[in-house]
């Protein structure tokens, strides 16, 4: 009677594993891949957003990286000269980016279906080291000339580190906070000159850049 129950039991125990071995494979498949959306607000009147994926090796750890597009949204600076000026289009600085980052989380704390845990995603910005500008010139006003002037000289190599808090529920997620950037949004335009007139001394001196971020995330 005792090994009728005990095969039984076993019986039962490999009806339910198989049963439920497609889903907990399924749920391993999806753990390690990471996607999100990003985006922040700077104390350097800019903002970003981008793209990433990361591959994490546990719950608490991944590698990976994003795509991104930053841009400066309020004008604290504007190149002009004699009969010149820059382009309105052209005056606020933007560039695309790649960051290589890693992210780390704690033990998530479980309050019912949600999972509450610190974040930190210290990465490196890599920006495109090129940028280019419109002149606008009226010599012959009314008549507008339209010139360009480039550089490749500037910064485009930086640090960031955003942490803050990560609510998970399920495979999506949502993490917001604090973060903090070497960045100069300027550094390539102050290397711009135009007619002998360099415009390093339009624009303000570097400050420390920080701001808020927001990120929704997809586990699978």
């Amino acid at each position: 009677m005792k090994h009728f129950v005990a095969t039984k039991s076993i019986f039962i125990l490999l009806i339910a594993l198989l049963r439920f071995a497609p889903a907990l494979s399924a749920q391993e498949e999806r753990t390690p891949h990471r996607v999100s959306f990003s985006a922040t607000l700077t104390s350097s009147d800019s903002y970003s957003t981008e793209i990433a994926y990361h591959y994490m090796f546990c719950n608490c750890a991944g590698v990976g990286g994003a795509v991104g597009y930053w841009a400066n949204w309020y004008e604290d600076g504007w190149a002009s000269g004699r009969n010149w000026n820059i382009a309105d289009d052209d005056n606020k600085p933007s560039n695309l980016y790649l960051r290589p980052s890693v992210v780390l989380k704690t033990p998530g704390l479980k309050i019912r279906a949600a999972s509450w845990s610190l974040f930190a995603e210290p990465g490196i910005m890599l920006n495109v080291p090129y940028q280019r500008v419109c002149i606008e010139s009226t010599p012959n006003w009314p008549t507008t000339d339209y010139d360009y002037v480039s550089t490749g000289k500037g910064q485009w190599f930086a640090m960031d580190l955003r942490v803050g808090i990560a609510l998970e529920m399920g495979p999506c997620g949502l993490s917001v906070g604090y973060m903090m950037s070497n960045l100069d949004i300027y550094s390539q335009y102050r290397h711009l000159s135009y007619e002998g007139v360099s415009f390093e001394k339009f624009y303000p001196e570097k400050p420390f850049m920080q701001g808020a971020y927001i990120s929704l995330s997809y586990n699978f």
